[in-house]
């Protein structure tokens, strides 16, 4: 099947989010509902979604739990953000660590650096990275409630935990980068939780591979402003590099595909 641009969009966007209403998509495309009724019939018939009364969904058999899948996509991208980022991150500091899978990939990198780092983290897979070296890093959970697909401790009580500290730094990363509209995202707890973590941090740290400048978004999570350092392996596009004049920007050098640069082979490969 020769899928559209908003066809494939639209398969995008449900393996992020599972299941979608045809109003939310057609309000995401801005088109009418009858435009997104003849995309998922399409859709239907080449046996990629099942539709369902009023929405659609990703066809079970092709379904995957979401944080594995982007765990593999763009791994090399991520490994090499990962490793600039680490270089950017003092020994001892006091870090907040986003749910993302990038986050999953500078975890794994800084588990076993010398100096001892505090961090404090809303997903379960990155608390577990870092824990790997033993008793060497202080790793802190907010309570909550655990989301199994994706392993993230979720609800306004885990919020409310990691209000109460201000960390030197906070490392996240957004599914979308907008020119106008900054750094956006699909979730709603994840949205809410960056929004309220980003003014408790000295610095805002933005880990994003060059595939999220093309995609949708459908939640402002912040404006470019509030972004003070952005790691990325290839330069944003002109408008977002204007946007963030005020940051620093990094570009993550090249590694071998044998390594990560320090004689160790990521758990997370491509």
């Amino acid at each position: 099947m020769a899928q559209t641009v908003r066809q494939q969009q639209i398969v995008d966007l449900l393996r992020d989010r599972r299941s979608l209403t045809i109003a939310d998509l057609a309000g995401h495309f801005q088109v009418s509902d009858e435009t997104i009724r003849r995309d998922l019939k399409a859709l239907a018939e080449a046996g990629m979604v099942d539709k369902f009364h009023g929405g659609v969904r990703l066809n079970v058999a092709d379904w995957e739990a979401p944080f594995d899948r982007r765990l593999r996509e763009q791994a090399g991208a991520k490994r090499r953000i990962a490793l600039a980022a680490a270089e950017l991150i003092e020994e001892d500091a006091t870090i907040l660590l986003d749910n993302s899978s990038t986050s999953c990939f500078l975890a794994q990198v800084l588990a076993p650096r010398a100096g001892r780092l505090t961090a404090i983290t809303f997903s379960v897979e990155v608390a577990q990275i870092l824990s790997s070296a033993g008793r060497h890093h202080r790793v802190i959970l907010p309570g909550g409630e655990l989301r199994a697909d994706d392993r993230t401790i979720i609800g306004p009580s885990a919020i409310d935990f990691a209000s109460q500290f201000t960390p030197s730094l906070f490392v996240m990363s957004v599914a979308a980068a907008s020119p106008t509209r900054g750094c956006m995202d699909f979730d709603l707890f994840e949205t809410e939780f960056k929004r309220a973590m980003i003014p408790l941090a000295d610095k805002v740290m933005l880990l994003l591979d060059s595939s999220k400048y093309t995609k949708p978004g459908l939640i402002q999570v912040c404006d470019w402003p509030s972004v003070d350092i952005l790691v990325t392996e290839d330069g944003p596009p002109a408008a977002i590099r204007t946007a963030l004049e005020h940051a620093r920007i990094v570009l993550a050098p090249a590694i071998a595909e044998t390594g990560d640069g320090h004689g160790r082979r990521p758990a997370y490969a491509e």
